[in-house]
């Protein structure tokens, strides 16, 4: 249906339970139960024109974030090119008892959920705003097999654009041999869309795309920092790692910079362990220095070439930015789209 298009059939690493008359008890939700459903799975479903869509997912986890990762892309069976896709990025929250995610599609959609965990069934609620700043919700329900190669799921109390939908049909999902979701690139599974052309903003960033390293004194790597084009276009996704002494990560997290659909504003949304939040957003100062602010504080990246970037720490005070603190330099070592 097209009001599904804000998400996608396919939700998240899923943590639901069906309703009862009363309250449980919530399972505590471990690495192992987060990461069930870690792989590759596949439905079918056929949409209102009467178009068959097939639907991939693939549910990973980023181990020094503590943080589950799902990618869903909806591609027209026949042609077998890519319509949509949704990104979730998924931290269990402090009690321990439930799931809090964050959600981004290539429309431009953007939501949060929250979900709890019973044995094999789950439930997600999730809400959201769509691009013209109209609110959706809804409700996911799903059950998987004992021997984990299957689930079913239904969505429940769905609101779009006005429209109430009670419950969908119930799906079903199937796990598939492919670990990763590049191997159906490679086998002509899926598609890309050529003509597709990413979001305007994203101009401005084309020079941090790829992979980049700051070496410490000793010429070991102090930090790592990736950026690439993600929900078709739609994102600029940045990866950052601290590396100690021991040459292990030691901490960092995910930055994804999109459009705000609730103002039409540029902003920066922060993943870590800890949780998600609106964290800042970005001034485009020159053709070669950006500004990412994070708080009360900004980082300053100044391109020296196109391989070599300058980069330090400023502080807000009296509502203005100034200070050169923590000063380094990032080299590309790698190009990466």
């Amino acid at each position: 249906m097209k009001a599904f298009k804000i998400i996608s059939t396919y939700l998240i690493t899923g943590v639901i339970f069906l309703s009862l008359p009363q309250a449980i008890a919530q399972d505590t939700i471990t690495k192992e139960l987060l990461t069930r459903e870690s792989g590759v799975w596949f439905g079918e479903s056929t949409n209102e024109e009467g178009d068959k869509i097939n639907h991939y997912s693939w549910h990973g986890y980023v181990e020094e974030l503590e943080l589950a990762r799902s990618v869903h892309f909806d591609v027209d069976a026949d042609t077998k090119k890519l319509i949509s896709s949704l990104h979730v990025y998924t931290t269990v929250s402090a009690s321990g008892k439930q799931t809090e995610s964050l959600i981004f599609n290539s429309d431009g959609n953007v939501g949060s959920s929250v979900g709890v965990i019973d044995g094999n069934k789950t439930i997600i609620r999730f809400q959201g705003a769509n691009t013209n700043n109209i609110i959706f919700s809804g409700t996911i329900k799903k059950e998987l097999s004992e021997n984990g190669t299957k689930s079913h799921e239904t969505w429940n109390d769905v609101i779009f654009n006005g429209n109430y939908l009670a419950s969908t049909p119930r799906s079903e999902n199937r796990k598939l041999v492919d670990t990763n979701l590049m191997s159906l690139f490679q086998n002509g599974d899926i598609l890309t869309d050529e003509d597709r052309k990413t979001a305007g903003f994203l101009e401005s960033f084309e020079k941090l795309i790829g992979k980049w390293e700051m070496k410490n004194e000793t010429g070991d790597f102090g930090r790592e920092i990736q950026w690439r084009l993600s929900g078709m276009g739609s994102l600029l996704v940045e990866k950052f790692n601290y590396i100690n002494e021991k040459n292990e990560i030691s901490g960092g997290g995910i930055n994804i910079t999109g459009i705000d659909p609730s103002n039409g504003l540029l902003t920066m949304w922060s993943v870590d362990k800890d949780g998600f939040s609106r964290s800042g957003g970005w001034d485009l100062i020159s053709d070669k220095m950006t500004g990412q602010r994070q708080n009360d504080s900004r980082i300053i990246r100044t391109f020296e070439g196109d391989d070599t970037m300058t980069v330090y720490w400023q502080s807000k005070k009296n509502g203005e930015y100034s200070g050169e603190d923590g000063k380094y330099t990032l080299k590309r070592v790698e190009n990466t789209q």
